[in-house]
């Protein structure tokens, strides 16, 4: 039924629908109304382009591998006391194999009543450890500074002081214990 209607409303309005192709030279008319207004259209559809893309990713890959050259190529900004001479070398080695005998005796001794004290020596020294990796900065920077040398140093013996403390702290904790244990059995 719908249908019958839709047909009757086109039937009465068919004599005024243009049903007719543009004439052959259409397009050339409506170009040259368009020039005398003096406006430029674009006949031609849009066509997809590579072009923008490809340059787009080519920039992309340009940009990435100079910052990866850069962070390749691009020295430490920061040196070990072994860099400086080979007597800093030595002494470098020393305290780090100093710091890892403690580090291993510590592990060794502690135990859960003494739990705290290692974890607070730990905090302790990797803020050592952070003061140091910043005084490796000021060395590549200072260009080996004497100062700089000598802070390090430094702060290698502090480290392997604090875990010297630690582990006599930590001895002194369990002779203690062992010593009350002895006196209450009796």
């Amino acid at each position: 039924m719908k249908n019958n209607e839709i047909e009757k409303l086109f039937e009465g309005v068919k004599e005024k629908l243009d049903i007719h192709e543009p004439s052959t030279n259409h397009k050339v008319k409506f170009l040259e109304k368009l020039m005398q207004q003096n406006k430029v259209v674009q006949l031609h559809p849009k066509k997809t382009s590579w072009h923008k893309p490809l340059m787009i990713a080519a920039s992309l890959t340009i940009i990435f591998g100079i910052t990866a050259t850069a962070f390749i190529t691009n020295p430490k900004q920061e040196i070990d006391l072994a860099y400086v001479s080979p007597q800093m070398k030595e002494t470098q080695s020393f305290f780090t194999s100093a710091i890892q005998v403690q580090l291993d005796e510590i592990n060794k001794v502690s135990s859960k009543e003494n739990r705290i004290l290692v974890i607070d020596a730990m905090k302790q020294l990797k803020k050592l450890e952070t003061d140091y990796n910043f005084l490796k900065k000021d060395l590549f920077q200072s260009g080996n500074d004497k100062r700089v040398i000598s802070a390090m140093i430094k702060n290698f013996q502090k480290r392997a002081n604090l875990l010297e403390e630690v582990l006599q702290k930590i001895n002194d904790i369990n002779e203690f214990k062992k010593i009350n244990n002895e006196n209450s059995i009796l």
